[in-house]
This record gives C-alpha cells, structure tokens and sequence, in this order.
C-alpha cells in the first residue's frame, strides 16, 4: 500500500483525524505482516507499547517525546551491550545480555499500612 502524498496526509490530519488513524493502522500492519512469523510477536508487543504511550500522551508532541524517549532508552541498551561484548577477550564466556528492569510491582506493596 502506498502513502498518499504529504498535502493530502495533513488535511487528512486536520479535517479527518480517524481516517488519517486508519490509514496508520493499515500501514502498521502491513509492515507486521510482511515480516516473519517469529518476529510478529514482537513487533505487535512492541507496537502494543508504541499505542500505549500513544494512549497515555497529553497531546501529539507529548506522544513523539515519549516514542523517541522509548526509542533512546533502546538504543542506549543496545550501545551498552555492544561494548559489553566488545570488551570481552576471544576466550571469555559471554555473560547474559543485559535486560531491562520489568518487574511487576503489587499495589498492595505500595499502599500505607
């Protein structure tokens, strides 16, 4: 599926957001589909995550800050393991690769006694 061009994507921004929002979807999954069926999975959580900051933003910018913040936080992961790596010699045993903290808190933890 092609993209219309940009003029018509910003008055489809301005006067039919929903259809503008259809549009993405049909995008997001296309892309999903064309992808392998082990790397679906993770695609969909992560555009799960994606839709979820989306859900959680005050407006459009606060929604791009938090997706580029999420896309920094990765990206920084990856450049910490791969100095990580880089810094082992040929006969070290790889340690684990490094994950990020998503332990589940109760909310019965959290509330005063």
């Amino acid at each position: 599926m092609e993209l219309p061009d940009f003029d018509t994507l910003k008055r489809l921004a301005a006067s039919e957001p929903q259809l503008l929002e259809t549009l993405l979807y049909e995008q997001i999954e296309a892309v999903i589909a064309s992808a392998g069926p082990d790397q679906q999975r993770r695609l969909r959580g992560l555009q799960f995550q994606v839709d979820c900051q989306r859900r959680l933003a005050k407006n459009p910018i606060d929604s791009c800050i938090r997706i580029v913040n999420m896309m920094q936080e990765t990206f920084f992961l990856m450049h910490c393991e791969m100095n990580r790596l880089c810094s082992l010699s040929p006969e070290d045993e790889p340690p684990p690769p490094i994950r990020r903290n998503n332990n589940v808190v109760s909310l019965q933890d959290r509330l005063p006694k």
